[in-house]
């Protein structure tokens, strides 16, 4: 049984290189940005109001300034502004030659003879100047970040509506167990639903890649060799779940070793998720994942996540954060660093939604993250703060 850590270092070292291509911006959403992002101008571009009200100079406050004209964003002064005079203008607009403030307009009295008086006490300059934010070629966004919402709007303010992305990894998603069935099928006897790979695909898709559900193979040698030389022989990835174990019937790391694949490891010391391999074979790259639903969603968001960031040469998104424990914790073991499922209360803090094991799917429903518990933690006190891993 190795680390996490450690883990994470091998699976490193096998990266599916997966080239890159180009897409609209309207498509790039989740995609891994592969090129670098410049300011292709000043940000802002001109130096802007901030406020509604009247650009003058600061010096001839409080006034009676003479208006000369109005300027709406979007639209050339005409007039450049000189000694007791000011210009009506918008948020967002060009800011006239002569003027180095604006006054709100709350704060002015307007004369019949279009002249204007500040009656505040003082002002800021209420302005933004030209190349505040950005210089032309600053970089926005580097290559390998995620793309967000925010992102997509960054890209479109410099003009660009394609851009370089890395391409999207082919993974197939194989259940295994007699015992499975399809999940539009009803349970007989000792029969169960196949949900990890319903699960899987989702978790495949949010990473920014493609699922392929490959259904459900039995316990059986040699099927489960075919159904794996089969598979690879139109995917990017494999992921196994179920069989992953040592009984007499997980079948998954013995398979793989008899088609020729190196197992990097087999356990890795996690709670949920101990039972999790890593195989690869000429190029070729599989995950056997437990067959546990909780474990299975634990071991591809702290493992297999990271695996396709390192393909893709993406910019890790941190979804960690620092939080109180709302309650006592306590468990009996403490040999492995443990995900516990938790939510949010009302007073700020977190505590653990009711949980039944590595078995317990429905438990997810109700988490908002794993809280991390390191190895040979067995006690947290309530205020303890934890490291929660968002989901």
């Amino acid at each position: 049984m190795i680390q996490l850590e450690e883990a994470l270092a091998l699976v490193g070292k096998f990266p599916i290189r997966t080239g890159t291509l180009r897409v609209p911006l309207k498509g790039a959403l989740g995609r891994v940005l592969a090129e670098a992002i410049y300011a292709d101008r000043d940000v802002p571009p001109f130096t802007r109001a901030t406020m509604d009200g009247y650009a003058c100079r600061q010096e001839d406050l409080p006034g009676p300034l003479t208006v000369l004209e109005s300027v709406p964003a979007g639209r050339m002064p005409t007039r450049k502004v000189g000694k007791g005079q000011c210009s009506k203008i918008m948020t967002g607009a060009l800011v006239p030659e002569g003027a180095n403030c604006v006054i709100m307009q709350e704060y002015v009295e307007t004369g019949s003879d279009d002249k204007i008086v500040f009656t505040a006490s003082e002002t800021d300059k209420n302005i933004d100047p030209r190349g505040q934010d950005l210089k032309k070629g600053d970089i926005l966004l580097p290559m390998g970040t995620i793309l967000n919402p925010g992102h997509l709007g960054i890209i479109s303010s410099t003009g660009k509506l394609h851009v370089e992305v890395a391409r999207q990894l082919l993974i197939g998603i194989l259940a295994t167990g007699s015992e499975l069935i399809e999940a539009s099928e009803i349970p007989k006897g000792a029969q169960i639903r196949n949900s990890n790979s319903h699960q899987l695909a989702g978790q495949v898709r949010r990473a920014g890649h493609i699922p392929k559900n490959l259904g459900i193979v039995e316990d059986h040698t040699e099927t489960l060799a075919e159904r794996i030389s089969d598979a690879m022989e139109q995917l990017d990835l494999l992921i196994l779940t179920g069989g992953a174990s040592v009984g007499e019937l997980d079948l998954v790391p013995r398979v793989l070793e008899q088609l020729a694949y190196h197992l990097e490891f087999q356990r890795v010391a996690v709670q949920p998720g101990k039972p999790v391999t890593f195989a690869h074979r000429s190029g070729d790259i599989c995950f056997g994942l437990s067959g546990n639903p909780v474990s299975s969603f634990v071991q591809f968001e702290v493992l297999v996540r990271p695996y396709l960031e390192i393909c893709t040469r993406a910019i890790p998104v941190n979804k960690r954060i620092r939080i109180s424990f709302e309650e006592e914790y306590r468990r009996h073991r403490a040999d492995r660093q443990f995900f516990l499922p938790v939510r949010f209360t009302a007073m700020g803090t977190c505590e653990p939604v009711k949980y039944h094991g590595s078995g317990h799917l429905h438990a997810l429903s109700d988490a908002i993250g794993f809280a991390e518990i390191p190895a040979g933690q067995s006690v947290i006190e309530k205020g303890d703060k934890l490291n929660v891993r968002l989901i």
